[in-house]
């Protein structure tokens, strides 16, 4: 039996992208529904994710909106795969396999939960500690193409600066904080940036000391909760990118993100350990 409860997270992205289209396209929705022969709640519906899309409706109104053939095409295979549960894909470029869609999500969450291994959460990384991650995981970049990562990286950061901004908690491991990437100056620069970034209101930043052994060794996740929509999963490895939606999925992943909360420093204390390592590094 399946665990997926809601609108399949293959129609949420696409429902997304409607409105988006159709503010780009300077359509009112009124305009849109009376070209269309739609009624006004049935077009609200298939913008906000509230209901399942048809490949037909969906083709109609991508047609209005002149969408070019090959994007066309990509929007109706996923109303057309909706039912398949998760979202899974396989990079194919510099950028996270599904890049855009945690963007999106990123925008229209209320809440957005970052458990971290490895490295910095993105939403909080500085300019330099970004470009050193970038060139240390692909040192066969270019210049031109560094930048571009970087500045796609740190773009998704004006989301924590809305007036509807997300409330974004960051749990980190302690060892992230200890390793110098891209050297002392730039992390003791990363340091202060998040115990700065942690002085906002819709920020927590919380450190797994390295003695906790708990479930979030088995890898990293966020979870992103919405107000009138379930929860989603992300999960990012190397080379592939997924949504998970099902039901057992997300709540085992809440399960242990409630148990990281219970061994995490408080913020306090997070917040002192951040600053302690960024004395010695200076």
């Amino acid at each position: 039996m399946s665990g997926r409860v809601g609108v399949p997270v293959r129609v949420r992205r696409v429902s997304s992208e409607l409105r988006e289209l159709r503010f780009r396209s300077g359509l009112g929705a009124e305009e849109v529904a009376g070209a269309l022969g739609m009624s006004m709640s049935k077009l609200s519906r298939m913008e906000s994710g509230q209901r399942g899309l048809q490949a037909d409706d969906v083709s109609a109104l991508l047609g209005l909106y002149r969408v070019p053939a090959k994007r066309r095409e990509e929007l109706l295979s996923l109303v057309r795969n909706a039912s398949m549960p998760n979202w899974w894909r396989v990079q194919n470029g510099r950028l996270p396999a599904m890049w855009d869609e945690m963007v999106r999500f990123e925008r229209e969450a209320y809440a957005i939960s970052n458990y971290e291994t490895m490295l910095i959460p993105g939403l909080l990384q500085t300019v330099e500690y970004a470009t050193a991650i970038v060139q240390g995981t692909d040192p066969d970049l270019n210049f031109a193409e560094v930048d571009t990562l970087v500045t796609a990286r740190l773009g998704r950061q004006t989301v924590l600066n809305r007036p509807s901004a997300p409330h974004f908690t960051a749990l980190i491991e302690q060892s992230i904080l200890e390793r110098p990437a891209g050297g002392p100056g730039v992390m003791f620069r990363q340091l202060r940036h998040l115990v700065s970034a942690a002085s906002q209101p819709n920020i927590t930043v919380l450190v797994l000391p390295t003695e906790a052994v708990h479930p979030g060794l088995s890898g990293p996740f966020v979870v992103y909760d919405f107000g009138n929509l379930p929860s989603l999963v992300y999960l990012e490895n190397r080379g592939s990118s997924a949504f998970l939606e099902e039901s057992e999925h997300v709540a085992s992943t809440k399960e242990a993100l409630r148990r990281l909360h219970e061994v995490a420093l408080s913020a306090e204390d997070s917040v002192g350990m951040m600053n302690s390592i960024a004395d010695r590094l200076s």
